[in-house]
């Protein structure tokens, strides 16, 4: 019984070394990157399911881009490497898209639903009849074209706001 009890104090023992070492390892820096997130509005409402694209303008991460996606309340958390890994500190242009695709000229959620109501079973369909469009202004889509930048300090931005206009 004793032997059990010492057992167990050094297997707890040992979890808890584990658990404190894994939150110092999510403290120390992400092989440079820091926290990046925020929220996109677009005519003063959340912006639900949109991609969200931070290209560098500075050429000292030019290859780094940082992505996320909105939720449902229009937050994102930026992805460079790994999922919510965040950005590189620097200067970035934005760009926001949202796209529905279309099958023959109907939305595809609602193609494939009745199609499988008139009993079709796996809906399949050629690839020329798919197209797809952007339900926010176009300029925020292109790199070219957004007017949209942002900077990330070396201390992350947790309060990223994109507010979108027509």
């Amino acid at each position: 019984m004793k032997l059990v009890r010492i057992t167990l104090r050094v297997f707890l023992l040992f979890v808890c070394a584990v658990l404190v070492s894994g939150c110092q390892e999510k403290t120390k820096s992400r092989n440079g990157l820091v926290d990046g997130e925020g929220t996109v509005t677009y005519q003063g409402q959340p912006v639900v399911d949109a991609v969200i694209e931070l290209r560098p303008v500075d050429e000292t991460i030019a290859n780094s881009v940082a992505s996320g996606r909105t939720d449902e309340a229009g937050k994102f958390i930026l992805t460079t490497v790994r999922p919510c890994d965040g950005a590189y500190p620097g200067k970035y242009k934005v760009t926001v898209a949202k796209q529905t695709e279309y099958v023959d000229g109907i939305p595809r959620d609602e193609y494939v639903a009745e199609k499988k109501r008139d009993g079709k079973g796996e809906v399949k369909f050629e690839k020329s009849k798919i197209s797809t469009e952007n339900l926010l202004p176009d300029k925020y889509a292109d790199v070219e074209t957004t007017p949209l930048e942002v900077e990330i300090s070396t201390k992350g931005n947790k309060n990223i706001e994109i507010v979108l206009e027509d």
